[in-house]
């Protein structure tokens, strides 16, 4: 018996979710692994509607990482910008 679409989404966000309170947090890694886990539902189911949640959770951890960076840069290029 295979776990439907929506709760290997399901668990698979909240697995992201978990892990980002982590020290050492990469999201390059987790990207990654989500990228492989919605690319393996797609081929499996897809039409399934958890898909895009799942799509919209990586866009907003891309969006945030990038935010990440580029506060970062901010910080790091002193008060001269």
């Amino acid at each position: 018996m295979s776990a439907l679409t929506a709760d290997i989404v399901d668990r698979s966000i909240r697995h992201a979710r978990k892990l980002s309170t982590a020290k050492g947090y990469d999201w390059t890694t987790a990207r990654a692994a989500l990228t492989r886990i919605l690319a393996d539902l797609e081929t499996r189911d897809p039409d399934d509607p958890g898909l895009d949640r799942l799509r919209r959770f990586i866009a907003e951890g891309d969006r945030a990482s990038a935010a990440a960076r580029d506060d970062a840069r901010g910080r790091d290029s002193g008060p001269d910008g």
